[in-house]
């Protein structure tokens, strides 16, 4: 307005032409500083309005490039060799040898368990081999044990017999030296009597050749008793020793089955214990192979979470991403347009300078100095999101006069 003021001054000082309105130059001056103030107006709060778009665009870019480095290290760790994947594929390899290891320890068990079996249907076998030889054992003892007895029945009448024998012996010693003691007093009461009585011959000579005879005739028939005392006792010795040594024998077969029996019994009962043990440890070989295969399979399964938690992320992300891409073209189209209207304006301006010096510097009727009319183009732009997540740009031109 300074500029076509000047110039009209400028005309009008050096008398180009007719005298001016004034108050028509009045308005059209009002008019067009108003025109210029709202167009500054409009032109700041464009100003500020690109300046905030400006910053979020950098706002945005540099979110931008965080989200790409977030996204290639997301892929770099997805496809590396060293990623999640192939530490889980490890730990999964690792776990699967892990199970076929307890599969193989399961299998030797189990026949490690047949082989216990089969020794302890073996030594069942032979414990009853033992019972039966046992029970024979016991048959023949029951079918000796008659003849035990009666034989332990003759040996104690044969020693019945010799106490006997024995006090009947003492008893028949002590009447043949009574009577010997009793018949040497008849002959000395005898011998006396002589004497006293008249002088007989000397008879101790033939008394004393009975007494050796009768004592030889005494010890001769003490030692026939004894001889066939002795006989006697001895064949009942012979006959009892047999007995013993027989029953001695049995005695000792019944103990060694006894201990066969005790043996077989403490090692069926090992093997026993051994089953149990060996029972014992497939079930909790079992058990804990189960265990094992439960918690692997649950840390499948969450391993398969993990990954498909993390496809999610990756998916969200590069949904953001492209929501990003999509705003940051938006935003790159609305400040193109920006700036084709600046330069419109900042042409439209220039022009309008030049026309009002060139209006100015012309000479023009006191009717065609009436009140002109000025136009203002007003841009209007509308950024839209569409379904589809695009944005579209609408522009907008309005005319005021």
């Amino acid at each position: 307005s300074s500029v076509s003021m000047g110039n009209l001054c400028f005309g009008m000082s050096l008398g180009l032409g007719p005298k001016l309105d004034l108050d028509a130059v009045a308005a059209e001056n009002q008019a067009f500083i108003k025109t210029r103030t709202s167009e500054r107006q409009e032109m700041i709060n464009l100003n500020d309005r690109l300046a905030t778009y400006i910053e979020e665009v950098r706002a945005l870019e540099s979110k931008n490039k965080l989200l790409e480095a977030e996204i290639e290290a997301l892929k770099s760790r997805y496809t590396k060799p060293s990623g999640l994947r192939q530490l889980y594929e490890a730990q999964l390899k690792d776990l699967t040898r892990a199970v076929e290891q307890m599969r193989v320890q399961r299998v030797r068990k189990l026949k490690a368990k047949e082989a216990v079996l089969g020794q302890l249907a073996a030594l069942k076998a032979k414990y009853d081999e033992a019972v039966e030889a046992r029970k024979k054992v016991e048959q023949d003892i029951e079918t000796v044990r008659p003849d035990v007895d009666r034989a332990t029945s003759a040996q104690i009448a044969l020693e019945k017999h010799l106490e006997q024998l024995e006090a009947e012996l003492a008893f028949m010693q002590k009447i043949h030296k009574e009577e010997i003691e009793e018949l040497m007093q008849q002959i000395h009461l005898a011998a006396c009597k002589v004497e006293a009585t008249y002088e007989l011959p000397d008879l101790s000579t033939a008394l004393g050749q009975i007494q050796s005879q009768y004592a030889s005739t005494a010890a001769k028939n003490l030692q026939d008793m004894d001889a066939w005392y002795r006989s006697k006792f001895q064949d009942l010795s012979n006959a009892s020793t047999n007995h013993i040594q027989s029953m001695q024998s049995v005695r000792d077969e019944i103990s060694g089955h006894k201990r066969d029996i005790l043996s077989k019994e403490w090692e069926l009962g090992s093997l026993k214990t051994r089953n149990e043990y060996l029972e014992a440890q497939i079930k909790e070989a079992v058990e804990k192979g189960k265990k094992e295969e439960e918690e692997l399979q649950d840390r499948i399964e969450a391993i398969k979470l993990d990954l498909k938690v993390t496809k999610e992320k990756i998916a969200l992300l590069l949904r953001e991403y492209q929501d990003l891409l999509n705003a940051k073209m938006a935003l790159e189209i609305e400040i193109t347009t920006y700036r084709k209207l600046i330069e419109g304006e900042d042409s439209r301006l220039s022009s309008m300078v030049q026309t009002l010096a060139t209006t100015g510097a012309k000479v023009s009727d006191p009717e065609e100095q009436g009140t002109k009319t000025s136009e203002t183009k007003t841009v209007l732009i509308r950024t839209i999101m569409t379904d589809e997540g695009a944005f579209e740009s609408n522009t907008h031109e309005r005319t005021i006069t």
